[in-house]
């Protein structure tokens, strides 16, 4: 289930606009997520210290760059999405 712009289709959750670029100043939560490794077909978020503008939190810990949160299980079963901008 995905909360905000972003889309759930099947097992698999999509960044706004995905596969086109993701937009601006969007903030979802994909909850009810299995407690199992993660998946990840795509992931190119853009990159800044410490994941600062925009990032795909799990865990508490936020994923920028193209290293998303390959074989990390969501313990409380959510992601959180949050770009920076207008």
């Amino acid at each position: 289930e995905a909360s905000g712009p972003c889309t759930v289709a099947g097992r698999c959750a999509f960044s706004p606009n995905y596969p086109l670029a993701y937009t601006n100043g969007a903030r979802c939560t994909f909850s009810g997520i299995p407690q199992t490794p993660l998946v990840v077909e795509a992931f190119d978020v853009e990159v800044h210290s410490s994941c600062a503008f925009d990032s795909l939190t799990v865990n508490g810990i936020k994923y920028c760059g193209t290293s998303g949160p390959v074989g990390v299980s969501p313990v409380d079963g959510i992601m959180e999405w949050s770009t920076d901008g207008p």
